[in-house]
């Protein structure tokens, strides 16, 4: 399992070169596949989109502090 989500990251990260926001479309995707094996094994519509939220509001926060990270790096 952990292979298959890692590699659902990877994916996501390749993606995201393209849109210049890598973390929050590799985290957009990761959610995507957790929200399809949630809504294929139990059904439940409303806890495969909350999942997909959450995560992707995980995947934005981390983005964000990335690149304030980054702003903070080369101001000094």
């Amino acid at each position: 399992g952990i292979v298959v989500f890692g590699a659902a990251f990877l994916v996501g990260l390749g993606l995201g070169t393209y849109t210049r926001r890598p973390l929050s479309t590799a985290f957009l995707v990761l959610g995507s596949f957790t929200a399809l094996l949630i809504l294929s094994a139990t059904g439940q519509v409303f806890g495969a989109a909350a999942v997909l939220v959450i995560v992707g509001l995980v995947g934005l926060v981390a983005d964000s502090m990335r690149e304030t990270f980054v702003r903070l790096v080369d101001g000094y």
